[in-house]
């Protein structure tokens, strides 16, 4: 269990997701604050396996989308 927990705590199994650690941590910054601002709780484990399962910018452009079609 901690060998996971260790794994998923590390930029390891993200690199080579994003050319650099500057735009990952953008990205997976981008993505929390989009969930603050929904109400939705948002940790580091869940934060880095979203990110993960949806490395792409266009992700967060969607759901900025959703959010503004929402707020309308």
């Amino acid at each position: 269990m901690k060998e996971n927990m260790k794994q998923t705590l590390t930029t390891e199994t993200l690199r080579g997701l994003f050319t650099n650690n500057f735009e990952l941590t953008n990205y997976a910054i981008r993505l929390a604050r989009f969930y603050i601002k929904t109400g939705n709780e948002v940790g580091l484990t869940k934060l880095l396996a979203e990110v993960k399962r949806n490395p792409n910018t266009q992700y967060l452009k969607d759901l900025e989308a959703l959010e503004n079609n929402d707020e309308a």
